[in-house]
């Protein structure tokens, strides 16, 4: 049965509290991945994956085909053409500033980022618990600056209030997934957007040409693993047990399948903001 508690930060042992925070630096992401708190449950997975594939998250070689999966979500997104709600009439009627409005795109934007590192990320892990796979990566030599200097609070399912655990039930029973992402948990503080923003994606997902390019998306995140070192994980925690691996790879298996989705998600919820809209179409 998939893992379904993610185990924040305050609540973990110092050891996954250390791996968290070189989960943030090496995706140079502000916030760590419902994905890696779920996994939490079993520490000893977790340290084992991380020790193997840690060095790969932050090699040049895994930021060079996480940016060219980014692209091609970007340009699916536009092709495609689908688009929130205008988000700054949107945000208006919630009496958000309009000079806040470019910091909820922002935001929106490191899922943007995030999320396709995040699908090929959960690519290798199943590869990791396949048998691995031969490859090389170079010593990383980044500096990341975003996970450094801001923190993004992504409030945890069990502080929903019951009118946002009601849209969260919503997403779930939608997506089927067993945890709601982050992009969603962070509006938290704000239902009555949350709810317009999962409207709006409900439609989105729905739509068939979207699911078509969700799975190309899915087929495109497989081919952009050759090279990758993954290591056979099994061998490695030869300690877990065979039920533990049962829903360790459930858990994975949920995440992979969905991450893509998200991911081109993300960049049509972007779009919808005009400041962004207008640099995605100088882009293309």
């Amino acid at each position: 049965m998939a893992y379904t508690r993610a185990y924040e930060e305050y609540e973990v042992a110092p050891e996954l509290r250390k791996i968290y925070s070189q989960i943030k630096a090496n995706f140079d992401i502000p916030f760590v991945p419902t994905l890696f708190k779920v996994l939490a449950h079993c520490p000893a997975y977790l340290d084992v994956i991380w020790r193997d594939l840690g060095h790969v998250a932050a090699s040049k070689e895994f930021h060079a085909a996480t940016f060219g999966f980014e692209e091609f979500i970007r340009s699916e997104a536009i092709r495609g053409g689908w688009q929130f709600s205008e988000q700054e009439r949107v945000l208006a009627t919630q009496g958000i500033a309009r000079a806040d409005m470019p910091v909820i795109g922002g935001l929106v934007g490191v899922f943007v980022r995030a999320l396709p590192r995040l699908a090929l990320f959960s690519r290798l892990m199943q590869r990791g618990y396949s048998g691995g796979q031969r490859g090389r990566v170079s010593d990383a030599k980044h500096s990341p600056a975003l996970s450094r200097m801001v923190t993004v609070h992504v409030p945890s399912e069990r502080d929903a209030s019951l009118r946002v655990w009601l849209i969260y039930s919503d997403i779930k029973r939608t997506t089927g997934a067993k945890n709601v992402m982050s992009m969603f948990r962070m509006l938290a503080p704000y239902p009555t957007y949350l709810g317009s923003v999962w409207v709006d994606a409900r439609k989105v997902l729905a739509n068939r040409e979207f699911q078509r390019s969700r799975d190309q998306l899915i087929q495109r995140s497989i081919g952009l693993l050759n090279g990758l070192p993954v290591r056979d994980h099994r061998h490695l925690a030869r300690d877990i047990s065979e039920r533990d691996w049962r829903d360790i790879e459930e858990t994975v298996d949920g995440f992979a399948k969905l991450l893509p989705q998200f991911a081109l998600l993300s960049a049509v919820w972007l779009r919808s903001f005009a400041v962004y809209r207008s640099k995605y179409a100088a882009a293309s």
